[in-house]
């Protein structure tokens, strides 16, 4: 069983079209619960505050938005039922054994938290999806139970970064009189070493930013 906490700065979900529309008309949308799933997106229910001179139809004039019901109008924002088709919402449906857990949502301020649970391999399958659709600045493992031969380092790298850096390690890279360069080891793994060195400085963020939550 894994349960992972993913996170996005505001400037990272900007990367996302979509996602950089909803920003320009909400300071903030929480996703309170899922109220139904099909095949083709989740209706969820929502707390929208829009940002002043907005209104809430400019939400359903989004690509993978819908409100399909307002419920109720405070000072805290619009609570409606919003049906989404985004793909983020399309790959946590396409994938069984994992779970979304509410309150999650995106914010001007505080940018964009989720978190995930569910068995080990599921969640590592809807990170590797995540990675792609929309990759996430911060990736940390709450709690882990270990399940067969699997370790906490899969749920956080791909299996590339693993891989490679294994080999860096097995060489002797990181050893304090380490006598072995980037280029040698590419080679050795038949890589450009442009190639090999991202795979190396992207997982060493990944370690230091799980590092750095486990001290905090």
């Amino acid at each position: 069983m894994r349960k992972v906490v993913l996170k996005w700065k505001t400037n990272s979900l900007r990367g996302s079209k979509e996602i950089s529309k909803i920003l320009e008309l909400c300071d903030k949308i929480e996703i309170l619960g899922h109220l139904s799933i099909s095949e083709i997106g989740v209706t969820q229910l929502a707390e929208i505050k829009l940002k002043e001179g907005k209104n809430i139809e400019q939400i359903s004039e989004l690509e993978n938005f819908e409100v399909t019901t307002i419920h109720e109008e405070s000072e805290e924002g619009i609570l409606v039922s919003l049906f989404c088709t985004h793909p983020l919402a399309l790959t946590a449906i396409e994938l069984s054994n994992i779970h979304i857990q509410p309150p999650y949502g995106i914010s001007e301020k505080k940018g964009m938290e989720m978190r995930i649970s569910g068995i080990s391999n599921s969640v590592r399958r809807f990170i590797s999806l995540i990675r792609i659709v929309l990759p996430p600045d911060n990736i940390s493992v709450q709690s882990f139970q270990k399940e067969g031969n699997d370790n906490v380092w899969e749920a956080i790298l791909t299996d590339r970064q693993i891989e490679v850096l294994s080999h860096a390690i097995r060489k002797g890279f990181y050893s304090m009189d380490r006598n072995v360069t980037l280029k040698q080891l590419a080679d050795e793994m038949q890589m450009a070493r442009s190639t090999y060195g991202e795979h190396i400085r992207r997982a060493e963020v990944e370690i230091m930013n799980k590092i750095m939550n486990d001290l905090n």
